[in-house]
Formats: C-alpha cells, structure tokens, sequence
C-alpha cells in the first residue's frame, strides 16, 4: 500500500513552537528529523491526523489535529533517537463512512507491520474506523469517557453511539470497557444493556478512589478511544460536553501513560477537541500533554508477557472450591505487575489476562474475584 496517497503532509517548518521552546529540545526536532532520514518500515511510532467530524453532534473538532500539532512538538523530544513519524492529515472521503474506511485501511496496514499508531482527530465516531482495522483478529477496546456511548435502537452513526455499530459489526471485540463515566449522564437501562453485551464500567469516583487499579484494563486493550470531554471543562475548554465534573488533568495523563505502557496498545485515538471553543488554546494544550504521556509510556515500556521465562515471573497456582481447575496467577519480578490465567468452560482455550494483587489475594481466601467470571463469560462467548 502507497500510503503517501491517503495523506496531506504537515508542513513542519511552519510549526510555530511555544515562545518558552527550545527547538533542539523539542518533539518537533525530532519529528523533522525523522521526516527526513527515517523510512516508514523502521518506524516505531506513527502519528496521523484526520479532520473528520461530519457525523459529529457538534461541528468544529475538524481543525483540531493541526491545533494540538502545535502544543505537542513545543514539548520534550523524551528520547533524541525516538522513531517517531507524522505523515499528515488523512484525506477525507466523500462522506464520512469513506473516511473511517480509509483509516481503517491505514492503520490496518500500519499495525500489521508492527506500529502504534496515534490518532489526533476529529469527532469520536472515528472510533468505528479504528475498530475496523481489527476486523481480522480478536481485539480489546477502552473508551475514557463521561458517558457510555450507546443508544440503543439508534438508526443514525453519531459522535454519541458509535458503539452501536461497533457492538454490531465486531463479533471478534473481547472487551468493551469506558473508564471514568457520570452516572447522571448515563441511563441504568443503557447500563444493564451494556452487561447483557459483556462491557464494563468504571464509574468516575471508583476510578479516582484506586487509579492503580485501573491500570489492568489498559494493560490488556488493543485500542484506546480518549474523549476530551471526559476531563473536566475547566480544565479542559474546547468541549461541547462543558461539565463542571469529570477527570483532573493529572488523572487523563496518568492514564495515557498507563495506555503507552501497554504492549498489547496497537491505535490510540484521541478526539472531540474543537478549538473554536477553546480561545486561550487550554483544552488543545492538554490533549497534547495527553497525548505526550502516552509517547512517554510507550517509551518506556517493558516486554514482559507471562508465563515467559521463569526467572521474570513468581507463579502462583491457588485451587478454589467453586470450580474444577486451579487458577494460576504470574506476577511480574521487574515491575510487580499481575496477571491471572482463564480457561473456557471446555477447557480447550487458555488467555492470560491482566489483573491485580487484590485479585490475587481474594483468591487466596477462597474468593472468586468479579474480573476472572467477566472474563470467562467473554471468552466462554468467544469461542461458541
């Protein structure tokens, strides 16, 4: 595939970086650099931006990617010898279903030759072009959002319940998880609906009580779908959504960095800025530091897949009176981190799956924790 045919490059040199930015310093140093002299196959990291928001319920997040473009290079390169590529703006298709088709074309092939792929868009309906680019293989999706975006009997694909079509189309999807969602936006029917279909929500509080805990979740996703709206609006202006309520700016960063860590992490997508709301450029200053932290975990990522070598991993075989076969559990001896082992009720398919120390420990004292039945009832669902 020509990719160069799907793309308007950016211009770089005409990047105007912050007055405080060092450019031999910045992300942007980097970017140049590698636009230059680093070939698309050796690449590790690919940025595209794709200014799509016709389906949007709230038009304007279309000029957004080259907005945060803008923040984002006035950054820290985090390493000089990042191999990080920007190719530029999609070229939108006719209609906006042509758009998530041609992303899904890029970032399939992308990701087939071993890149993560950044997304700055754009409304987050995108997320159905993104999903597409799994339609092969078995896939883990986590929504950060104030809301659960589902309507359930909606004829029409908006920025809103885009999880209808995907729900629909993905039979292969494992996981559906939105993380830091207001129940007081979100009806309980929506609710009971999104557990008859094996999604997951965390509600805000819960999240902000135990951010660790939340960890495992991203941990285990393939794709990444960050509404700005989710953050509050005082922090975050260039939103239509405008709650007083939602994510501190530390608790998005933090769990965009906890995104990057995640080797199985393949498209993060980040959406619903519109700067024509955001006159002092706040919100499109954070969706950059956002979208920093998860360039920074990925940086800093470790390949650790358990059972591996045994000297990485402690086991932990712990046997429970409810079910017929033991549940082993790998804790990692470089970061401490946990995974657990599920196996479908035939016992012929096996997936290990992120978990927690608190997991550990109620199995321990002959608990059965909530996260090892969701999971088999996915993987129970999986594999009929």
């Amino acid at each position: 595939m020509d990719l160069e045919f799907y793309f308007k490059p950016v211009d770089l040199p005409k990047i105007k970086l912050a007055p405080w930015a060092q450019k031999k310093f910045s992300l942007l140093s980097v970017v140049e650099k590698n636009h230059a002299k680093l070939s698309i196959e050796k690449a590790e990291v690919v940025i595209i931006g794709i200014g799509e928001d016709r389906n949007s319920i709230e038009k304007g997040s279309a000029d957004a990617p080259d907005k945060v473009r803008e923040h984002l290079y006035s950054l820290n390169r985090i390493d000089p010898r990042f191999k990080l590529l920007d190719l530029g703006n999609l070229v939108l298709g006719q209609t906006a279903n042509d758009s998530y088709f041609a992303l899904k074309d890029v970032c399939e092939e992308l990701i087939q030759n071993g890149k993560v792929v950044i997304v700055i868009g754009g409304s987050q309906d995108l997320t159905i072009g993104l999903a597409k680019a799994f339609e092969d293989k078995t896939f883990s999706l986590v929504n950060i959002d104030p809301k659960f975006d589902y309507q359930k009997g909606s004829k029409s694909i908006t920025s809103e319940n885009y999880l209808n079509l995907i729900f629909e189309k993905h039979p292969n999807l494992f996981s559906q998880t939105t993380l830091g969602y207001q129940n007081y936006f979100t009806d309980s029917l929506e609710l009971d609906h999104a557990g008859g279909l094996l999604s997951e929500t965390v509600r805000l509080g819960l999240l902000r009580y135990n951010m660790i805990d939340i960890e495992p979740y991203l941990r285990q996703a393939n794709l990444l779908s960050f509404d700005l709206n989710a953050v509050r609006q005082i922090e975050a202006p260039g939103q239509y959504f405008a709650s007083p309520n939602g994510l501190y700016a530390e608790e998005a960063c933090q769990l965009a960095r906890y995104a990057g860590l995640s080797n199985s992490m393949k498209i993060a997508g980040f959406f619903n800025l519109i700067p024509n709301l955001d006159p002092q450029e706040i919100g499109a200053k954070l969706m950059a530091q956002i979208i920093w932290h998860f360039l920074e975990g990925m940086h800093s990522r470790i390949d650790e897949t358990p059972p591996g070598n045994e000297d990485n991993f402690n086991h932990f075989l712990v046997e429970l009176e409810d079910i017929d076969l033991p549940i082993t559990f790998y804790q990692s001896r470089k970061t401490g981190r946990w995974w657990m082992q599920i196996t479908d009720e035939q016992g012929s398919f096996e997936e290990i799956i992120p978990c927690t120390q608190e997991d550990y420990e109620l199995t321990a004292r002959n608990e059965i924790p909530d996260r090892w039945w969701r999971n088999i009832r996915k993987l129970n669902r999986l594999v009929k």
